[in-house]
């Protein structure tokens, strides 16, 4: 036993029949029973199950990303692409209408130069020279009496200065500046000739004035009239004290005769013109925005002539703004995303204050009815016949203007004035310091113009360049005949006045399809509601109906000759750049909204578009617009429009609609984002209005995008 001991260690070896009777049990581990063993196998199952479902999730949120930014590839690819679409579309139409602008130029240049009708080339400089001062020096000798002839003479040289200004209005839409300068001196040179002919008829006729004497009253009397001139005068040859005033059918102006008038040799002359050479002159008639860089487009900008209305702008260009100046534009805007400058907003434009209120701000105010050049003149010393013989002083060999009378003379004249004055006394003060009381005057103001209010009168100062209120009492204004009455010691030039900015803002505006090519256009101003046909390259005036504007309606006219043509009649509807300080607007991103007047014009010949309620409250970086389409003749029904959001990297059909209590930003659904309105409207359009829209005349979109321009619905409405 103690061999077997030794060989174990001393320890027993386990006995063979209990060895047996344990057989069948597992070993368990010291400080374990079965039941832990068990809950460790489940706990190690559950970790490897959520092993596995992490990594299935894993890969599942892998694929998700992976398919999301395969979306979003795509989606951003899509977005590139319609940009990309409606720039081609837009520079294509750009292309296009400069070649067809280049030809017209080219064709008029030829046409100008097969004309054989002994009129010069006005953009040909040696050419207008020679004429301008030939034409001059010629008058100053003439002896003609001919007043007919002389206002054909002023028509004609009109005609130059149109097609000057028609050669400019051109060239500046593409971007051709060169000779601008000699033509603006080309223009006032002939301004100059028209003076001239004017003043040397008048003095003719005055030399002679027995010869046109009225048989009725035994004075001077002349009214002659051109389609833009009207040409009258009065001289006082009888001297009847008893003649208290005067009467003219040019405009049914009549003038009181004081008695230093009654007794002295003096005529009168009221030249009545539609066109207005004096406005121009002022400093206000220029706005004096900031200089600010303007954003790159894909528009090319065509500015017009300050002096006129803008002219057509291209389909992808704002309407043109005055020259010299340059508009207040922010810097262009970016996706709130990008961390880059955003686009300024826009500030009440900085255009100098006028310290003088009686000084006429012609940013704000506009004339009406053309401008009346009423003149006293001298009479020269008539001619005298003396037996077989005519005897004539000779000694005055030019027009004569009796200036008017100063404040200190007005009170020396009251003092020193006694009635039962001799003729020879009043000549005396003829040559020397002529004055008189205030005058009563009256005149009726043009049958086509349109006065939504009380006309302001003014007078022009020519020595400090401005139209003044100042120097008018007892101003009345008969709206049921048009007759302005007044008291004035003022002679000179006088023109009418109103509220530049009295139809802002709008209403309501809608542009609706009419046919192939053709769109109606709707403006529902403060005061006034205009209707306009657009078609290709023309537009007409359809309504109002109710006021006299014979010369303009059912006319189909350039867009920028109807423009000026309602500005002239009174109806402004179009913003200048710095309008924002006379209207009350909402600031809207400038190029968003022009990028909007282009998608607009794009889509006008198979879509309607109209004023959504909600524009006005929804950002600067926001436009809302109701759009629908419409391939008939009629309005869009009410339950057809749909109001669409346009910002500058996004634009999409709204759910919210104008008959809804509130607004709510929420996209319908089963539409797509997209980077245009232009591609949001193509989403849900029909096969006919997609055809119908690939057929657009680049002509028509340019002529609707002229009227978008050049109204700016979206911010002054």
């Amino acid at each position: 036993s103690s061999g077997i001991n030794a060989e174990y260690g001393g320890v027993m070896p386990p006995k063979k029949g209990k060895a047996k009777g344990k057989k069948g049990k597992k070993a368990v581990p010291l400080g374990e029973t079965p039941d832990n063993l068990e809950e460790e196998q489940r706990l190690a199952a559950e970790r490897e199950a959520a092993r596995i479902a992490l990594e299935e999730e894993a890969e599942a949120r892998r694929k998700e990303r992976e398919a999301m930014e395969e979306m979003m590839k795509a989606e951003a690819e899509r977005f590139e692409n319609e940009t990309q679409a409606l720039q081609n579309t837009l520079n294509e139409n750009k292309n296009s209408l400069r070649e067809i602008r280049e030809q017209i130029r080219s064709q008029k240049i030829w046409d100008r130069f097969l004309l054989c009708n002994g009129t010069p080339d006005p953009t040909v400089q040696s050419e207008l020279n020679t004429f301008t001062s030939l034409s001059i020096d010629e008058t100053k000798s003439s002896t003609s009496q001919d007043v007919n002839a002389c206002l054909g003479d002023v028509e004609q040289a009109l005609d130059l200065i149109n097609e000057l200004e028609e050669v400019m209005t051109l060239d500046k839409q593409l971007d051709i500046k060169d000779g601008h300068d000699k033509f603006k001196e080309g223009i006032d040179s002939l301004q100059e000739l028209i003076e001239t002919k004017v003043d040397n008829v008048t003095f003719n006729v005055m030399k002679t004035a027995e010869k046109f004497a009225d048989p009725d009253s035994l004075n001077l009397l002349i009214e002659k009239e051109s389609p833009r001139v009207k040409f009258s005068l009065w001289g006082n040859l009888a001297k009847n004290p008893r003649q208290k005033s005067f009467q003219l059918e040019t405009d049914d102006f009549q003038m009181e005769i004081p008695k230093t008038l009654a007794n002295a040799d003096v005529a009168v002359r009221l030249i009545h013109t539609s066109f207005d050479f004096l406005s121009p002159k002022c400093r206000s008639f220029y706005s004096q925005k900031k200089k600010t860089p303007a954003p790159s487009r894909a528009a090319s900008v065509a500015k017009a002539s300050a002096e006129d209305l803008p002219p057509q702008p291209s389909a992808t260009t704002p309407i043109p703004e005055e020259p010299a100046t340059e508009t207040e534009v922010p810097v262009e805007a970016n996706n709130d995303n990008l961390n880059v400058e955003e686009k300024r907003p826009a500030t009440p434009s900085e255009v100098d204050d006028i310290d003088d209120e009686d000084v006429v701000d012609l940013r704000a105010m506009s004339t009406v009815g053309g401008v009346m050049y009423l003149d006293l003149l001298k009479l020269p010393p008539q001619a005298k016949k003396v037996g077989n013989w005519v005897i004539q002083d000779i000694t005055e060999s030019q027009l004569e203007r009796i200036p008017n009378p100063t404040p200190e003379e007005e009170k020396e004249e009251n003092e020193e004035q006694k009635e039962g004055e001799e003729g020879e006394a009043a000549i005396t003060q003829l040559t020397k310091e002529l004055t008189w009381p205030l005058l009563n005057m009256s005149f009726s103001v043009a049958s086509n113009a349109v006065f939504t209010e009380e006309p302001q009168l003014a007078r022009w100062e020519d020595s400090q360049q401005c139209w003044r209120t100042d120097g008018f009492e007892d101003v009345n204004f008969d709206e049921s005949t048009g007759q302005i009455s007044f008291k004035s010691q003022f002679i000179g030039p006088i023109c009418t006045f109103q509220d530049t900015y009295n139809n802002m803002p709008f209403q309501s505006w809608e542009i609706r399809p009419f046919g192939p090519g053709c769109v109606i256009f709707t403006l529902i101003a403060a005061s006034v509601e205009l209707e306009i046909s657009i078609k290709e390259n023309l537009c007409c005036l359809n309504s109002p109906e109710d006021i006299e504007l014979d010369g303009i309606r059912n006319k189909w006219l350039p867009a920028h000759i109807l423009m000026q043509k309602l500005v002239a009649a009174g109806i402004n509807v179009f913003p200048s750049e710095d309008a924002d300080k006379y209207v009350s607007i909402s600031v809207k991103d400038e190029e968003l909204e022009a990028s909007v007047y282009e998608q607009m014009a794009l889509s006008s010949s198979a879509f309607a578009f109209s004023w959504s309620r909600w524009n006005a409250d929804c950002g600067e970086k926001r436009q809302i617009v109701r759009a629908a389409e419409n391939l008939t003749t009629h309005p869009v029904d009410e339950d057809m429009w749909k109001n669409y959001s346009c910002e500058p990297r996004k634009s999409y059909s709204l759910k919210c609609t104008d008959d809804d209590d509130e607004m709510f930003d929420e996209k319908v659904e089963g539409t797509q984002f997209h980077p245009d309105l232009f591609h949001c409207l193509k989403e849900g359009a029909t096969t006919e209005a997609l055809d119908v829209l690939a057929k657009t005349s680049y002509t028509f979109v340019d002529t609707v995008s002229t009227w978008l321009f050049a109204t700016k619905v979206l911010t002054f409405s």
